[in-house]
């Protein structure tokens, strides 16, 4: 009797292994790539740094393959440098394409408004470059590549008051979560060290004649104005400024790191002074000598920090799927354990709280280059 019970179980449980589903983990594939969405402002006024970021991820993509890495299927969407746009990307990846990870919110605007969405559906995003320093407290799914603007607000604030000897400062920012963010930490900062900000105003993104607020900036005098902005309007905010006869010299972050700077502005930008991360393309240090070779073989021109930027989402949002995770509490695990990653835009590893923390650099306009602030 016992022996035919137990040939009896034993075919029960054969049968069953034959026709019931496994129980594998929730999200988990056998097959196939994994899908990744790539949320990037790839037309309107920030497309240059969209396009420069993008170009970062497909070389990063590419070696990945040459490679044999892990198979990842990339799922592109446009968000034209704007919230609304992010977040219908960002639901449409998350609905439609099932992804379990984004690569996005390259602008703090865009980050902010699509994070709380990510969070919601246990989406990780990883932002190649989003500065604003309360993104930090906004959710446990949110992981950046770039310093927030505590970090970099505070370096042009300390150039300004101890390398500059600027002791007054009037403000002209983008008004969206990114030029805000980074004008309260100047603010701060600057006014610590005994400088006085004269003035502050926000402009929409997108404007084209800042001569009213300029002319207002005019009557104070300041020894600098600082703009933190997109090289769109700070180009015109340049040129409209030494129309006007404005002597004031210009403070700028990263942004301003454009050709288009020059090209646009000419004469008005020189001498402007900026904060821009440590990468440079001239570098003979093999992993950035090695990315820049590479860079301009397929694009046939020298890479920036965004790019850098792009290359190096991509690659550690690869080595947290290398071993297995595809689901956003997993690759949350996977990219909290990575450890130090090395990487053409610098050496970082995340915090508890999924940020970095990179050196940063001045740069300056000479003679029509960008070249290195030396004082």
């Amino acid at each position: 009797m016992r022996s035919r019970t137990l040939f009896i179980l034993a075919g029960v449980a054969a049968i069953s292994a034959l026709t019931l589903p496994s129980c594998k983990p929730k999200g988990r594939q056998d097959s196939g790539p994994v899908r990744i969405g790539i949320i990037l402002p790839l037309t309107g006024d920030a497309a240059v740094y969209g396009t420069a970021l993008k170009n970062g991820i497909e070389l990063a993509r590419a070696e990945g393959t040459n490679e044999g890495m892990s198979k990842i299927e990339p799922i592109y969407e446009d968000d034209q440098g704007h919230a609304v746009q992010a977040v219908s990307a960002t639901r449409k990846l998350i609905d439609v394409d099932k992804v379990p990870a984004i690569i996005g919110g390259a602008m703090s605007s865009t980050a902010e408004a699509i994070i709380p969405v990510c969070n919601q559906t246990k989406v990780v995003l990883l932002s190649p470059t989003a500065t604003k320093p309360s993104l930090t407290q906004m959710g446990q799914y949110f992981f950046r590549l770039w310093p927030s603007d505590n970090y970099d607000g505070k370096v042009v604030a300390e150039a300004a008051y101890k390398q500059l000897g600027y002791r007054t400062v009037s403000i002209l920012y983008v008004n969206v979560a990114y030029g805000a963010g980074i004008t309260e930490v100047f603010e701060r900062e600057f006014t610590k060290l005994g400088g006085k900000v004269l003035g502050k105003d926000g402009y929409v993104q997108g404007a084209t004649d800042f001569r009213t607020l300029l002319t207002k900036v005019q009557s104070l005098n300041p020894d600098a104005i600082f703009v933190p902005g997109y090289v769109a309007e700070v180009t015109q905010i340049l040129k409209q400024a030494r129309e006007l006869g404005i002597k004031s010299k210009f403070l700028g972050v990263n942004s301003l790191y454009d050709p288009k700077l020059i090209e646009i502005a000419g004469e008005a930008a020189e001498g402007a002074v900026f904060t821009y991360p440590t990468f440079d393309a001239k570098s003979q240090e093999p992993t950035i000598s090695k990315f820049v070779a590479a860079y301009k073989a397929e694009y046939g021109n020298e890479p920036d920090a965004f790019a850098a930027q792009g290359y190096d989402s991509y690659r550690v949002l690869r080595r947290a799927l290398s071993g297995g995770a595809n689901s956003g509490f997993q690759i949350r695990a996977a990219l909290h354990s990575i450890g130090r990653f090395e990487g053409p835009g610098g050496v970082f590893s995340f915090d508890p709280n999924g940020d970095v923390e990179k050196p940063l650099r001045l740069l300056t306009i000479q003679g029509g280059k960008f070249i290195a602030f030396e004082r």
